[in-house]
């Protein structure tokens, strides 16, 4: 969990699927100043191979240096 501000955080999880070698990458906010504020909304989601969560990860990397 990334807590963004005291009432706005992100989690993000990335988990293996059954298919070999792809994982599901999955961001979701959460607003505890909302109706529900154990809710979660899903930002982002996405599945793909290994290489490629690879190259999301040094993207992020490379743009923090």
């Amino acid at each position: 969990m990334i807590d963004v501000s005291d009432d706005y955080k992100l989690h993000v999880t990335v988990t293996p699927t059954q298919t070999f070698d792809q994982y599901h990458l999955k961001i979701e906010s959460q607003w505890l100043g909302a109706k529900d504020p154990d809710a979660r909304q899903v930002a982002y989601s996405v599945t793909l191979p290994r290489h490629q969560m690879r190259a999301i990860s040094v993207a992020i990397l490379e743009g923090l240096a």
